[in-house]
């Protein structure tokens, strides 16, 4: 025992020894340091002897790499900021350092990994390191066993990417990098090849890297073996097509700058504090146009529409897909959902992928909306009908059925509701009447998805139809002879919609006619787009008032009659009451006649009047025009506009057409299914709590907190914990008692009286 506390001591005294040295040496390294800066060519004799000191710590290290060792840390970093004065004498600095981490990757002492490659990073911060050679090395860092590193190294390359091509694109450099990167995806491990693709998914979406090259090297990451990469490069391309940066408006943002800073409280108005706001609403647009330009300057494009060959891209997607089987089948969604989406943007042909779905489309089988919803994206109207007939075959026949259940059903209905959508002409009409019988079930939720099959086909192709479905629209087989076809025919659009109204905007401009329209002189620009809605909605606002001023018109001139028949009426009853009564008297039988008459005929002509022709003579429609001519005069033309503007943004909640699950998966459940749902949850005990609190266990083999291990009191001591509770209640009881006893039985005023008067007797 004294042996080894002998070694304590010893080796307590000589960690106190160091720390006092490394102390002393970090005092005359700050000292040398502010010098340095100051005038480095007086002070070189001292940094040369601080080199030789540095080498002698390098060897060390070298010997025992998983030992600390703070003086060459100190000298270390003193180096990389004082290395831009000595480039010649410290050359070998940066190769030492770099050889070091290489060799030593793993097995270097943390502290001091981290501190290296901290000054690493400084001296590329400081331009002498070339960028390629500093993100070579970089990457291969990635297979550290450090977290921190690795986020660490993470960052400062697409800082230092970002950096390089902020003023201007060097593409010499972005080639090389690229090259490399394509190489470390396809034969490197998986840790650096899963990296590096987030790398390059990092620069896409911060609008660095967003050219063709970029996306294409993205999506060769599908045809790798690991799944994660697989995963990463999938989720990328699909994701990319549905999510766009929503840019508020310049007031918004103004309004969110002055928040920030405190200056929309309640103050005082002054021309200043006017003048303030407006420049930080200036501030706010010149931001909002560097977001827009940075949108942009990829022309609007997706990544899906950056891939070099769609048609190749997907073949080969499809192929792998076939292979790999034994792939999991999270992996085998996520590509059948690009394929589904490729097919859509592009408008491919990829028939046997039909067949591939229809072999995992079953009701009891997994993610069925999902699959759903990739099958009705992946059809379009290029598809001939007889591929796809025998996948809606079986659709029809497993998923509405009168065997199968209500989910499946409405699940099924609603699949064929947008597969027809996209291919109005592919169900005949023996399957267009079973499905539309659905519209009789009990449950809500099945007839409504029958009825939106039968509304498509009232408003293209009411042929199909029995004459009792097809509504007072198309009553007759006359009307629908000239019109329909058995198949429903697309309007085709010739020219661009609104292109007239921007010509004569600027033929107005420059007083000349133009004998070629605009989009065949010119290729036409987003700005001329927008400029082509606003013209739209100007000439829409125009029609309307122009519609509400003749209706105006219309509700005068009536008015005026009606008020002149209401005189003359007057004036006439004035007349026959200066008549004589005799007259009256003589011919009261032949007027009773004739008003007979005249009321018989009236009732004859109300029944053959349409509602549209009857003039509102009473006074409840006088009241109503009235009303409504208030309401459409105080409309005015910016009303008017948001009126269109809401219309058509409400119109444009699903621009692309794609097919969502939660379109397929409408299903309202009844209170009595609720219920049902409820009792079973709590009989089987899987309903979980709504918190389960910061210390539950994940799973059977995780760990408990380090507050729960620190419990290790015996269970003895925690009893009489709980005894002296109890005894400490006991003790207040009692002490409540012994005053009442003392005090004696609380009584009332009566009670009180009774008793002074029963003791003065």
């Amino acid at each position: 025992m004294n042996q080894q506390e002998n070694v304590f001591q010893s080796v307590s005294t000589k960690s106190k020894e160091y720390k006092e040295e490394c102390r002393q040496l970090l005092e005359r390294i700050v000292a040398l340091q502010l010098k340095v800066f100051k005038a480095p060519d007086l002070y070189v004799k001292e940094v040369l002897g601080v080199v030789e000191l540095y080498k002698q710590q390098f060897e060390l290290v070298k010997q025992n790499p998983g030992q600390s060792n703070g003086k060459f840390s100190i000298i270390a970093q003193f180096l990389s900021k004082v290395a831009v004065y000595y480039k010649t004498d410290l050359k070998f600095y940066i190769e030492d350092l770099m050889e070091l981490i290489n060799h030593f990757q793993n097995t270097l002492n943390q502290g001091l990994r981290k501190r290296i490659i901290f000054c690493l990073l400084r001296l590329r911060g400081k331009n002498l390191i070339e960028p390629f050679r500093m993100i070579v090395f970089l990457m291969k860092l990635f297979n550290c066993q450090d977290k921190d590193l690795r986020r660490i190294i993470f960052r400062f390359i697409i800082k230092d990417i970002k950096q390089f091509n902020k003023k201007h694109r060097n593409e010499t450099l972005n080639k090389q990098i690229q090259n490399f990167i394509i190489d470390l995806i396809k034969k490197s491990q998986e840790n650096i090849a899963k990296r590096a693709l987030q790398i390059m998914i990092e620069l896409y979406k911060k609008n660095i890297w967003k050219d063709n090259k970029c996306v294409n090297i993205i999506a060769q990451g599908c045809f790798n073996q690991n799944y994660k990469i697989k995963l990463l490069a999938c989720y990328f391309l699909i994701e990319t097509t549905e999510n766009h940066v929503e840019i508020e408006s310049s007031e918004d943002e103004a309004d969110k700058y002055i928040q920030k800073k405190g200056k929309n409280k309640c103050v005082k108005p002054t021309k200043a504090r006017e003048h303030r706001v407006e420049r930080e609403k200036k501030m706010a647009d010149k931001k909002q146009r560097k977001k827009l330009s940075r949108l942009n300057s990829n022309g609007g494009f997706f990544a899906l529409d950056q891939i070099y060959s769609p048609q190749d891209f997907a073949e080969r997607l499809f192929d792998n897909l076939k292979k790999h089987d034994s792939e999991r089948f999270s992996v085998k969604l996520a590509m059948m959902h690009l394929i589904s989406r490729l097919i859509h943007r592009h408008k491919l042909l990829l028939i046997p992928f039909y067949t591939y779905v229809q072999k995992h489309l079953y009701p009891n089988s997994k993610d069925v909306p999902k699959l759903f919803a990739y099958l009705a994206e992946s059809i379009h109207d290029s598809i001939p009908k007889e591929d796809l007939q025998p996948t809606i075959r079986h659709l029809i026949d497993q998923f509405v059925n009168d065997r199968c259940q209500e989910l499946t059903l409405t699940m099924g209905l609603r699949g064929i509701y947008e597969i027809l959508q996209k291919h109005p002409k592919i169900l005949d009409k023996e399957n267009i009447t079973y499905l539309i019988h659905y519209i009789k079930y009990k449950n809500r939720n099945v007839s409504q998805a029958a009825r939106s099959i039968l509304n498509h086909f009232k408003d293209t192709n009411p042929q199909l139809l029995d004459k009792r479905l097809r509504g007072n629209k198309w009553k007759s087989t006359e009307e629908l002879d000239g019109e329909f076809d058995d198949n429903f025919i697309q309007q085709i659009t010739v020219g661009v919609d609104g292109a007239e109204l921007l010509q004569q905007e600027e033929e107005e401009k420059l007083n000349k006619k133009f004998d070629i329209p605009i989009y065949c002189d010119r290729i036409l620009t987003d700005d001329d787009f927008k400029r082509i809605r606003a013209l739209k909605r100007k000439q829409e606002a125009e029609i309307e008032q122009a519609k509400l001023q003749e209706k105006q018109q219309r509700n005068e001139y009536i008015e005026q009659e009606n008020e002149d028949d209401e005189d003359f009426i007057d004036d006439e009853e004035n007349d026959n009451d200066l008549d004589d009564i005799s007259e009256i008297s003589g011919d009261s039988a032949e007027i009773d006649d004739n008003e007979n008459e005249e009321w018989e005929d009236e009732s004859i002509e109300e029944e053959d009047v349409d509602d549209d022709d009857i003039k509102p003579d009473s006074k409840i429609t006088k009241e109503q025009n009235k009303k409504r001519r208030q309401s459409l005069s105080d409309l005015e033309e910016d009303s008017v506009q948001e009126y269109y503007s809401d219309q058509s943004q409400m119109s444009d909640e699903n621009p692309h057409g794609y097919v969502r699950e939660e379109d397929i998966m409408r299903y309202r459940k009844t209170k009595s299914e609720q219920k049902h749902e409820k009792l079973e949850e709590l009989k089987n005990g899987t309903k979980e709590k709504w918190y389960q609190g910061p210390n539950k266990k994940k799973s059977e083999f995780a760990s408990t907190s380090n507050k729960e291990k620190q419990k290790n009191k015996p269970l003895q001591m925690m009893r009489a914990k709980k005894v002296e509770q109890k005894n400490k209640e006991s003790r207040i009881k009692s002490k409540i008692k012994d005053l009442k006893n003392k005090l004696g039985h609380v009584r009332s005023g009566k009670q009180a009286q009774r008793l002074k008067k029963q003791k003065i007797k």
